[in-house]
């Protein structure tokens, strides 16, 4: 049987952790004895929480503007006038707006 290194044991923790087991549930079936596991535990613990470091989780947000033109309305220009409709005015009034100045 081989000694097993910090990072061994680091990455035991990190597996029983990930695993969602008890520590005797993971300790029988990795064939651990589960006093030695809790004490290796905390020194894993203890060492990552003296390290420093936080584990940060960084979040974007992203915004985008655009740019619109403002709406163009309608321009009907004739020798007698020109007429301005909005931009949302409907063809079939429009068509009926052309017949009547036709006839």
């Amino acid at each position: 049987m081989t000694r097993k290194t910090f990072d061994d044991w680091k990455s035991l923790v990190e597996k029983q952790i990930a695993s969602g087991l008890s520590v005797p549930q993971f300790c029988s079936r990795h064939n651990l004895n589960p006093k030695y596991f809790y004490s290796r535990k905390s020194k894993v613990v203890s060492a990552s929480n003296n390290a420093g470091f936080i584990q940060a989780k960084v979040i974007t947000k992203q915004t985008t503007r655009l740019k619109t033109k403002p709406e163009q309305n309608i321009k009907l220009v004739t020798d007698s006038g020109e007429l301005s409709l909005p931009r949302d005015t409907s063809a079939q009034f429009i068509v009926e707006l052309l017949h009547g100045l036709a006839s």
